[in-house]
């Protein structure tokens, strides 16, 4: 036989999943048997001769897609890492032998075959959330259909994927969500909900969808941190706006509850978050009580915002009222006092 070497057979499937496909082509093999001696690939062991390669190429059958080198040895089977999930490739394998200078075949056939769709897992879904615009998102609600497991799966943090739409600002993914069946008053182990994860951050339009589709306002995490406790964090005038106008029952007492060994109401909550003028009348307005303290320091709202020098929120306590004349609790100091030792441009107004 002279000439070039025959043209090998194309490679085999030995199985492919979403993000691989295995090759085999063991018939290189067979066909080796029946060379002349001076062109065998193998010797009578089944090893490689010096010089003997096998080239496997491939490419994603697309139109411009170029031939890439995937594989150059000796072996007669490889794994193709790191593809992409529903997707078709072709392959080809050459040969080359190690004697008259290295004589190669012609290409083999082409082989075609596709990956695997990527298997639906919570990870599918909060991809889908973390890709702008709502396409994708709508196309995998679609094929999971309403009330999917995936929609109460949590990530490795706890987090639900209506906890995401809402970290992302995204109103128009949680309301695709709620549609498509997510549970807009499902928690995790530390009792955070998406109300609470749209609450602290001040996303505003989000606390309305949820809370209109049935969001439990009064709902408690863990660590007894309420829903308004949550929005006072985010410092957003609407958020908490929105939660305040959603407590019909026992009102009073959610604008006056009590959270851990501090024990700071709403109100307190927000003096130590320096909240601005609004924020603190809105709380005073709907029933928070202006007398609140520290459950350790038995600071008053009004002493906290003193000692903070805070002059807008202290003369809004004391235009509703707050006691000017109380000592604190601590070295019994007068407001003036207090101011004195904190902050002179506030003592200086009182």
């Amino acid at each position: 036989m002279s000439g070039r070497l025959e043209k090998p057979l194309a490679p085999v499937l030995v199985g492919a999943n979403h993000h691989s496909i295995e090759l085999q082509w063991e018939d290189v093999h067979i066909q080796d048997q029946d060379r002349p001696e001076d062109k065998r690939l193998f010797d009578e062991s089944g090893a490689a001769r010096p010089g003997s390669l096998i080239y496997l190429h491939g490419r994603e059958k697309r139109i411009g897609s170029l031939w890439q080198s995937i594989y150059t040895g000796s072996a007669t089977s490889y794994k193709a890492e790191n593809l992409k999930a529903n997707t078709q490739y072709e392959f080809r394998i050459q040969c080359k032998s190690g004697f008259n200078g290295g004589e190669r075949s012609d290409w083999s056939s082409i082989f075609q075959v596709g990956t695997t769709p990527e298997p639906m897992t919570a990870e599918t879904v909060f991809k889908a959330i973390a890709v702008p615009g709502k396409d994708q998102l709508e196309k995998l609600l679609r094929i999971l259909g309403s009330n999917h497991y995936l929609l109460e799966r949590p990530d490795k943090d706890g987090n639900l994927p209506l906890m995401h739409a809402c970290a992302k600002f995204d109103v128009g993914k949680v309301e695709l969500l709620i549609k498509a069946g997510a549970n807009v008053n499902s928690s995790v182990g530390s009792g955070k909900t998406p109300l609470m994860v749209a609450a602290s951050t001040g996303f505003h339009k989000a606390c309305a969808v949820l809370i209109e589709n049935g969001a439990n306002s009064y709902s408690i995490d863990q660590n007894g941190i309420s829903v308004l406790h949550h929005a006072i964090d985010s410092k957003n005038f609407e958020t908490i706006a929105v939660i305040i106008r959603s407590l019909n029952k026992d009102k009073e007492i959610e604008m006056n509850r009590e959270v851990a060994v501090y024990k700071w109401t709403p109100l307190y909550r927000a003096v130590m978050h320096d909240c601005n003028k609004e924020i603190i009348e809105i709380l005073i307005n709907h029933g928070a009580n202006i007398e609140s303290e520290d459950g350790i320091t038995f600071a008053t709202a009004l002493q906290m915002a003193v000692i903070r020098g805070n002059l807008a929120t202290t003369q809004l306590l004391v235009t509703h009222g707050a006691d000017v004349r109380r000592l604190s609790k601590v070295g019994g100091k007068t407001l003036q006092q207090l101011a004195a030792s904190t902050n002179k441009m506030v003592g200086d107004k009182l």
